[in-house]
């Protein structure tokens, strides 16, 4: 259901403001609104951030030195006063983290500059003068370079100006062309138009073999500089990885304080800060602020018109999680409805429907269970996993009533006759499972406009609750009345005179009363036959609950087609290859099972989630609400506990 939100104003002596803002922080129950006064609290926020950030370099440094967790393994708890413990301990480390690897990078660095120095030298290696004084000549002009080795003999068209010497054999050739200085331009024209590239000596003295031994040797005492800076990197990292996870929530968690703090008006003796509170919540803040003065006042009201609250729901245990299958749409209007409570059953029921197989159902529920038990899920993973446990449990509830497990028929499992199914085979008897589709359909649309109804009512206005909903219940259940009898023999036939007479009043009201606002009779009866025409969408609504039949058919049959391919492999009469067939049956059953519960869960969560949005929210919900984002304690790594809870742990 929503919580009805107060804007809360809240004054008090400036000398209380960070230990106010910290027991507001633990309540996680105020949303404080931006004030728009720059304050001298950026700097803090910078630092911060600052703060933050350098964390987050040392938990990736630490990372590739710590032991990964697995899949199911918990989230580790702790109090918000052990985080903010861990700070000092964390922060130092951090700098020594940041001394460590810059130090590192920069000897990689210059390794990788060495390496390539050697690799440009080497094909100088038979290259006999010193790199640095070879050139040192007044009347002689000298070109190095590297050369294709299908053009060195065009160089024999220099010998008239210039000389030329190659120091290496291969593809490309190393080489030196020297020429008197009047010489030189023509030379350099020439070697322009060959396969030349210039090469420049580095600015090192000796031979390029000389250098080659000179750079060697400074790369294998840089290799051991960067063995040791390693193994000082793992040892400081070792076994400090929670320590700095718990640092980083920490600095997250007063980054947000900090943030927080940036949103105050402030004086030279008082802070003043405007927020939205739950109204459930409102004596636990204000319990929160008086545990810390008794100096300050606090005025909460209903918001203004002009003013737009955030969207807070609170739901029941079963419902709570199918929140997140609502915000994946949109959160509610805050003058809305939550339609949260009212969809959880539809949507376990139809998803149930649309997989369909005890087997696969008892699969998926086990698998959530495990990961809400050890993972400890909270949020949006926590949420869809609850979700899928729930649907996990309805697949398996009717598999029993369609009679299928893993693919496979309970009478043929049991070896009875006829007993299965308890309910409807979608195999045997498709139009029968297409009308229970129908059924099902009808019912949920049905609701979603009773719901409007009630939204209609709680506002007063009881005109759009008779004439724009009740009367579309009257034309849907009194086509269907109508229809009856010409389907189902025994029924009197002045049932469907009813159900006519129904329809018939339905699309009388909304024939006169649609466009009630309007006075001229004319532009009303329009309006009235406009609105209509909405039946044929109503039709169309009502036709899209046949994928649940369609996605229920299609598990049930890929998970038999596997089974037979597989029966297949396991029927040689040879009894070595009978056993190879039954050892390879064995990994395909799993594999390719454990593929159809995958993909159709997949494909029954996003179809189950687009019935609910467009169907049913479609009749009823007012989307556009923002989320209410309270100063909290908003953790990556660790999951906080409450500090009255926390000594049961």
């Amino acid at each position: 259901m929503i919580v009805s939100m107060k804007r809360m104003t809240l004054v008090a002596h400036k000398a209380d403001e960070a230990a106010i803002l910290n027991a507001l922080q633990s309540t996680r129950s105020v949303e404080v609104i931006a004030s728009g006064d720059e304050g001298d609290t950026h700097t803090a926020l910078e630092r911060a951030d600052a703060r933050l950030q350098a964390l987050g370099d040392a938990l990736g440094t630490i990372r590739p030195y710590s032991q990964k967790r697995g899949m199911l393994d918990a989230v580790p708890e702790a109090k918000a006063t052990e985080l903010a413990g861990s700070l000092p301990e964390a922060v130092a480390l951090s700098e020594k983290l940041g001394v460590l690897v810059r130090e590192l990078s920069t000897t990689k660095a210059e390794i990788e500059k060495n390496a390539e120095l050697i690799d440009s030298l080497r094909p100088w290696a038979a290259f006999p003068a010193d790199m640095q004084t070879y050139q040192s000549s007044k009347r002689v002009k000298y070109y190095t370079g590297l050369i294709a080795a299908a053009d060195v003999e065009k160089l024999g068209s220099l010998e008239a100006t210039a000389e030329y010497q190659l120091f290496n054999e291969g593809l490309t050739r190393t080489c030196v062309v020297a020429c008197p200085l009047e010489e030189a331009k023509s030379v350099a024209n020439y070697l322009k138009a060959l396969e030349w590239t210039d090469y420049v000596f580095p600015k090192m003295g000796g031979t390029p073999a000389e250098a080659m031994e000179e750079l060697s040797e400074k790369n294998r005492m840089l290799n051991a500089k960067k063995v040791e800076l390693e193994t000082e990197l793992s040892d400081s990292s070792s076994g400090k990885r929670e320590l700095v996870e718990k640092a980083y929530d920490a600095a997250a968690i007063e980054r947000d304080r900090a943030f927080a703090a940036t949103e105050l008006i402030r004086t030279s003796a008082t802070f003043q800060l405007e927020g939205w509170v739950p109204e459930d919540r409102v004596k636990q803040v204000e319990q929160a602020i008086r545990s810390v003065t008794d100096a300050f006042y606090l005025d909460v009201r209903d918001h203004e018109e002009d003013e737009i609250p955030p969207s807070f729901v609170e739901n029941r245990p079963f419902a709570t999680p199918f929140e997140q299958v609502t915000n994946l749409y949109s959160r509610p209007d805050p003058n809305g409805i939550d339609a949260t409570p009212y969809m959880a059953p539809f949507y376990v029921l139809l998803f149930g429907m649309m997989l369909s197989d005890t087997g696969y159902g008892i699969v998926l529920s086990v698998l959530t269970a495990l990961f809400i038990k050890f993972k400890k899920p909270t949020g949006m993973s926590g949420g869809f996993a609850r979700v899928l446990f729930w649907g996990g449990l309805s697949t398996a509830v009717w598999g029993v009533l369609v009679g299928t497990f893993f693919g496979m028929d309970f009478d043929t499992l049991l070896g009875t006759t006829n007993m299965f199914p308890l309910f409807v085979d979608p195999m045997s008897n498709p139009i029968g499972m297409l009308i229970l589709c129908f059924g099902l359909g009808v019912l949920h649309i049905l609701f979603g406009i009773v719901l409007k109804m009630k939204l209609s009512f709680s506002r007063g206005d009881w005109q759009s609750a008779i004439f724009d909903s009740f009367s579309w219940i009257l034309i849907i259940l009194g086509l269907i009345v109508y229809a009856v009898p010409t389907s189902v023999q025994g029924i009197p036939a002045f049932v469907g005179t009813v159900g006519l007479g129904m329809a018939g009043l339905g699309a009388l009201m909304i024939l006169l009363f649609k466009g009630r606002e309007k006075k001229n009779p004319f532009a009303r009866t329009i309006s009235g036959l406009g609105e209509l025409y909405q039946v044929t969408g109503y039709l169309s609504d009502i036709l899209s609950y046949a994928r649940l039949f369609a996605l229920g058919i299609a598990t049930g049959v890929i998970a038999s087609v596997f089974n037979e391919l597989c029966k297949m492999l396991m029927g040689s009469p040879i009894l070595v290859l009978r056993i190879l067939g039954i050892i390879v049956a064995c990994g395909l059953l799993v594999a390719l099972h454990g593929f159809n519960i995958a993909i159709n869960t997949l494909g029954a969560f996003v179809h189950c989630a687009r019935l609910q949005y467009v169907e049913f929210y479609g009749k009823f919900y007012e989307p556009g609400g923002r989320a209410f984002r309270p100063l909290g304690y908003r953790t990556k790594h660790i999951r906080i506990l409450d500090e009255a809870s926390s000594g049961q742990n």
